[in-house]
């Protein structure tokens, strides 16, 4: 199984236990941001709109390949299964390899301490979260909301924490902001990804990650 869930290009800040708080990171594709912004891991809706919407769709008259085919017929229907029930550990590997090109951010967001509770200062992030999948380019967007730990404990508790935690996130968002819940997809990880394998207990594991499973490019492949 691949160690990785999906490849990182730039961050932020690291995830970090601090003051009780645990704190879930992730990565951004975008450009510098101000000290204030890095300092609590948020960053502008502007970003986070560049890093999640769709690369440029190919021209009609170019066919996706097969393999395009199959990997958005496996989103499609890992999405409906994810909507129903918590996936298998096959599924889950499945979904994440077939998403693994797709537009993708990490931003900070602390939590009660082995809690599904989001902490106030996090607010900050989740509404330029919300503000930015409010955008045109984004508002109809298939957003998968997907939590990882780190390796301390046990596996059992570790994934169900990362899919409550990931769960909280998506009710956040639409509750706040006008945002269906249809249009989201959650899934935890626990600590089957891990993204820094060789330290499994650090801070920088514990994250949600925000991907866009419908970019120009997947939509065009699941019309062949």
């Amino acid at each position: 199984m691949p160690t990785h869930f999906f490849k990182s290009r730039a961050f932020f800040s690291s995830a970090f236990l601090c003051s009780g708080l645990a704190a879930f990171g992730l990565a951004l594709i975008a450009p510098a941001v101000s000290n204030a912004a890095r300092a609590e891991g948020a960053p502008s809706v502007q970003q986070i709109i560049d890093a999640l919407k769709p690369r440029k769709t190919r021209g009609l008259s170019v066919k996706p390949t097969q393999a395009e085919i199959e990997r958005a017929q496996v989103i499609d229907d890992l999405r409906s299964k994810a909507a129903t029930r918590a996936l298998s550990v096959p599924e889950r590997t499945q979904l994440a390899e077939a998403a693994s090109d797709k537009p993708m951010l990490d931003l900070v967001i602390y939590f009660g301490f082995n809690s599904d509770k989001i902490s106030p200062r996090s607010r900050d992030a989740l509404q330029s979260l919300g503000k930015a999948l409010e955008d045109d380019t984004l508002k109809d967007a298939a957003i998968m909301v997907a939590g990882h730990t780190d390796a301390t404990g046990r596996s059992e508790y570790n994934q169900s924490l990362s899919e409550r935690r990931a769960d909280a996130v998506r009710n956040y968002l639409s509750d706040n902001f006008n945002l269906s819940k249809s249009n989201f997809t959650v899934v935890g990880y626990g600590f089957e990804r891990l993204k820094d394998p060789a330290a499994p207990k650090s801070g920088v594991n514990r994250r949600v990650q925000i991907v866009n499973l419908t970019d120009g490019k997947t939509a065009s492949a699941a019309q062949p």
